[in-house]
């Protein structure tokens, strides 16, 4: 009769982490190749992140994106992942895009829970943290990216002008100017490509018409032959 073997103790997850940092590069490697395998909860592994300030630790950040690859963003995780500010680069934002990417819209209808939320109890010490994150993201993704085309989103982040601070709000009016930018761009770009599309169509279309000709040239000569 075979036996699950479990080798972690949730409670003491965080506190086995924060000592594999002293370890050796391989040593942390097979911590978190164990912590993977047995499918320990995400929630434990990102609470070792409160008590770290120093961003160096290359192993951890690498090691926890490729493990939190595998982890369903559901409303707890995403909530803890924002609210990490020291490891925006490192972690935050890297693996937030990521998310958003691979499971769409539901992401970002989470991040536009929790600025609603912000909103309703007027919290601007929340707010500015997300609509610095929301801007964050905005920065590190092309323009035709999905998070540009949300307008409830936005509409969301707009309420939020009067509880954010200026230079939240000044940064964050500079990402929509991006927003618009980019999309008059894919606009002129659509406009172009569809332009050339017609134009290749024309030319298909000319083409007959021209092989004809050819053809009746070819008759007359046989006549008068």
């Amino acid at each position: 009769m075979s036996k699950k073997m479990k080798i972690f103790n949730v409670r003491s997850i965080s506190s086995l982490l924060r000592a594999t940092l002293e370890w050796e590069t391989f040593e942390q490697y097979c911590v978190w190749q164990l912590l993977s395998a047995e499918s320990v909860p995400s929630e434990s592994v990102i609470d070792v992140l409160k008590d770290i300030k120093d961003t160096h630790h290359f192993e951890l950040f690498s090691s926890m994106l490729i493990f939190l690859k595998s982890v369903k963003p559901t409303e707890k995780v995403v909530k803890k992942i924002i609210f990490l500010q020291n490891f925006e680069d490192q972690l935050v934002i890297p693996i937030t895009v990521w998310w958003i990417d691979k499971y769409g819209e539901g992401v970002i209808r989470i991040i536009e829970g929790f600025i609603g939320s912000a909103v309703s109890s007027m919290d601007d010490k929340r707010l500015n943290i997300l609509v610095q994150f929301v801007e964050t993201i905005c920065k590190a993704v092309d323009t035709n990216h999905v998070i540009y085309n949300q307008a409830n989103l936005w509409r969301q982040i707009k309420s939020s002008y009067s509880f954010i601070s200026a230079s939240v709000k000044e940064n964050c009016l500079m990402v929509q100017k991006m927003m618009k930018e980019g999309r008059k761009q894919s606009g002129s770009q659509r406009d172009s490509e569809s332009g050339s599309d017609q134009d290749s169509d024309e030319s298909e279309e000319e083409r007959p018409k021209l092989s004809k000709r050819k053809r009746d040239v070819s008759v007359l000569d046989s006549d008068d032959d």
